[in-house]
């Protein structure tokens, strides 16, 4: 019996140390306690586009994310399958909150540039903005 109070006692301390954790940290329940993902979220995410068509056209694009003197490369981020040939977005700034610019470049399309885009920190890391890159073709 007393291998039993014991183990009984030592989940009523966890339980009160969970509850506590949640108290101070303000949240409402137990479960919010380790809310955050064990993820590195990117700053950002552009889906690369043809403005014409509509179609993802992120595979060959490539670019940059820049704040002051920090500059990351866009990697590639989602596809619609395994194929790299349906590579339809790219990410930068992993984990970084900043305001940024940011570059994509395709050859065949003009540069595409969005300037102060804010990725701002959150409670879990930095929260990733979404943005659609419409390129437009060159036409010869």
């Amino acid at each position: 019996m007393p291998v039993k109070t014991q183990r009984y006692a030592s989940s009523l301390v966890k339980c009160a140390c969970i509850f506590a954790a949640a108290a101070i940290s303000g949240c409402s329940s137990a479960t919010a306690v380790n809310a955050c993902p064990a993820v590195i979220a990117p700053a950002i995410v552009v889906e690369v586009k043809d403005s014409r068509t509509g179609n993802p056209i992120a595979q060959g694009a490539r670019g940059v994310v820049r704040e002051g003197s920090y500059v990351d490369s866009l990697k590639p981020f989602a596809g619609i399958s395994s194929d790299p040939a349906t590579l339809t977005s790219l990410q930068g700034a992993a984990g970084r909150p900043g305001t940024y610019t940011v570059t994509v470049e395709k050859p065949g399309y003009l540069i595409w540039s969005q300037t102060a885009v804010k990725a701002a920190d959150d409670q879990c890391g930095v929260r990733t903005v979404a943005l659609i890159a419409d390129l437009i073709a060159i036409v010869p």
